[in-house]
């Protein structure tokens, strides 16, 4: 009996090793396998991760550059409105500016009033500065040399060698507002013969 005790504990045992042998081992081989593929499919989801943020974030970029270039374009589009339409009403003005010149020598070759050639004075240097304070300025020509940029010869008188090239006469001034010129300064120039 004792032997037969023996043998039926000796069985469990062996079971039990035979057991645990099975287990180790389809733990050891899940264990491999899941972890494995649980670190590649984590592997791939932070590559896709970074991918996308990457993506987004030259997305980003893109688009702040492309703010930007439309915040430049806007404030030069802006200047040019302003410029295109401040040249249009100083071409507008200029005519009303010469006129009232004309009417203040007139006026002093007929040999006027004082105080209307003073009042007609006072309006034409009135809108001759308020075209100063945007920039329009009167385009110097008299005895200076000529620029045909600035310039436009109606008359030529004959002249000495020092003397060529020269403004002699302005009829009428020209005016610039910038760098562009908004009426050329019609002139008589002087050449040589």
């Amino acid at each position: 009996m004792k032997h037969k005790k023996q043998k039926e504990e000796e069985k469990p045992q062996v079971n039990n090793t035979a057991e645990e042998n099975t287990a180790e081992e389809a733990s050891a081989q899940t264990g491999e396998a899941v972890p494995d593929q649980a670190a590649e499919t984590d592997n791939k989801e932070v590559l896709e991760l970074k991918r996308q943020s990457e993506e987004y974030y030259n997305r980003l970029l893109r688009m702040q550059a492309d703010f930007e270039n439309y915040k430049k374009r806007i404030a030069r589009e802006r200047e040019d409105m302003y410029n295109n339409a401040l040249e249009t009403i100083t071409a507008q003005l200029l005519p009303v500016v010469d006129n009232m010149e004309r009417a203040v020598d007139a006026f002093r070759k007929d040999k006027l009033d004082e105080k209307y050639i003073s009042g007609v004075e006072m309006v034409c240097n009135q809108i001759v500065d308020i075209l100063g304070k945007n920039g329009v300025k009167e385009i110097e020509a008299m005895d200076k040399d000529f620029d045909p940029n600035l310039h436009h010869a109606v008359m030529q008188v004959p002249g000495e060698d020092e003397d060529e090239n020269k403004i002699k006469e302005v009829f009428q001034k020209g005016y610039i507002l910038g760098n562009k010129v908004i009426r050329p300064s019609l002139v008589k120039v002087s050449v040589k013969q």
